[in-house]
């Protein structure tokens, strides 16, 4: 058997960043941490940033690492969240480090957008459910207030075609990411030129689109010399975390099977041949977005473990840790719940004493407080569990479709007892794993796109390469 396929997934979250370094024997994909790094945001003069320069640092760092290990690395990719952006003057430079989505600097410039462009026909031309996180929105904020964006902004780079363009010099618009904007027309999948006209925003700042996994170019001579690296692809693949993660999902058959991104947040949605935009889409709180290979995610983004790891955080610090393993115990040892929050309420939104406000949505719910660290767990999982199946019944009803199976993935699915609570609350059979989502779906865009791999296959590496555990519905809790 010959040298096997190395290559890079640089998968950036809201709150870490991981360079993975993939390889491929033609028979199994492995994956290894090669470096993690935190992303923390910056707050400077009232408005929030990332520190996008020293991101990049940190993937010079694990690629300089990789490079030490391991020669012939064939090709990277980066995948991040969605919405935000950069941008670039004419010369090539980036004018400032991009804002954060939660950046308030939308709220004031809401009612002016909304009015020229009402909420419910963002949805019905964009198929994205509004939000002030949305591009949008913060791209319709920036211009109404910074008028000089106008005569210095030459093109808006999504965060991870930012860095494949940091990486490369090539500028280009990937669909997958461009397709939670809110500025992409649902049916074509283009910029819509009517919203753009109607905000005053200029439709060239986007550049060229590409589809995901598309070989965009090489990493710059000068990158390879500091890097200690030959000449290495850029791929511009699933560049939207998600989906990347659903790139990675080991469908037996996708008719009748759904997906849940379980992690701090969750993503509870299927894949459908298209966008799917109705009136009770857009009641529901459903969005639409692109996936590898030109298909549709209909999903709804819910709360996940954050409740759970606030709760954590806060026994922390009053002196009381416990691990993971150790809540899990707990929690089982507890028994059925009996009592029920809604993750989604705004009361949890926020960090701060969770366990508090989980004891006051209680009592203004006249519901039996938890007495013991085991009871509240529980709690929450059941509850996560029961959002799960409220979220999955909608689903059903907008696709008309019935589901028979749900596969978790992520890094939520290493708490066995919410896989199973989500298998008995909702009556369906749960397949978790990968557990690393996300990289592994990178990884395989970029297969795909050197030609080593047959995206109908994709799910049969993932099988063989992570073996995923099945949860059947055992009952015993009450809808």
């Amino acid at each position: 058997m010959g040298e096997p396929i190395k290559l890079l997934a640089i998968d950036l979250g809201a709150s870490s960043g991981r360079v993975i370094l993939g390889k491929y024997d033609g028979i199994v994909l492995s994956v290894e941490e090669i470096h993690r790094f935190d992303n923390t945001p910056v707050s400077i003069l009232e408005h929030l940033h990332w520190d996008v320069l020293r991101l990049f640092h940190e993937m010079k760092t694990g690629i300089r690492a990789a490079a030490r290990e391991h020669d012939q690395l064939r090709s990277l990719s980066v995948d991040t969240w969605g919405v935000d952006y950069g941008f670039i003057d004419d010369g090539g430079r980036l004018l400032y480090s991009p804002h954060h989505y939660r950046d308030q600097r939308t709220v004031a410039c809401r009612s002016e957008l909304e009015g020229r462009v009402p909420p419910a026909e963002q949805f019905n031309r964009t198929g994205n459910q509004p939000a002030l996180i949305n591009t949008v929105y913060q791209l319709f904020a920036d211009w109404q207030q910074n008028p000089a964006l106008a005569g210095t902004a030459d093109t808006l780079l999504m965060m991870p075609d930012l860095f494949h363009y940091l990486f490369s010099g090539i500028k280009a618009a990937e669909t997958t990411i461009w397709s939670t904007s809110g500025l992409l027309d649902a049916a074509s999948g283009k910029p819509s030129a009517e919203l753009l006209e109607r905000l005053g925003l200029p439709a060239a700042l986007i550049p060229q689109q590409v589809p995901a996994g598309t070989v965009i170019g090489q990493v710059l001579p000068a990158l390879q010399e500091e890097l200690g690296i030959g000449p290495m692809k850029v791929i511009s693949g699933a560049s939207h975390d998600t989906a990347s993660a659903v790139a990675s999902i080991p469908y037996v058959n996708k008719e009748g099977a759904a997906f849940i991104s379980c992690g701090t947040w969750s993503l509870v949605g299927m894949e459908t041949s298209g966008p799917v935009i109705n009136d009770k889409g857009y009641e529901f709180g459903f969005t639409n977005e692109r996936c590898f290979g030109g298909t549709n995610r209909l999903l709804k983004n819910i709360t996940g473990l954050w409740i759970l790891q606030e709760t954590g955080r806060c026994w922390q610090e009053a002196g009381e840790p416990l691990s993971h393993i150790e809540m899990v115990r707990l929690a089982k040892a507890a028994g059925p719940a009996m009592a029920r929050i809604d993750p989604n309420d705004p009361l949890f939104g926020t960090p701060g004493d969770m366990p508090e406000r989980i004891s006051q949505y209680c009592r203004w719910t006249q519901q039996q407080i938890p007495q013991t660290k085991g009871e509240l767990i529980r709690l929450i999982l059941e509850s996560l569990a029961f959002s799960y199946s409220d979220t999955l019944k909608k689903l059903e009803e907008l696709t008309g479709e019935r589901i028979s199976v749900i596969h978790m993935v992520g890094g939520g699915i290493q708490n066995e007892l919410l896989c199973q609570l989500t298998a008995d609350i909702t009556g369906r059979e749960i397949i978790a794993g990968p557990v690393e989502a996300s990289s592994i779906g990178n990884l395989i865009v970029q297969l795909v796109a050197l030609g080593k791999l047959d995206s109908a296959r994709a799910g049969e590496l993932v099988t063989r390469s992570f073996p995923c555990r099945s949860y059947q519905p055992a009952g015993g809790i009450s809808q």
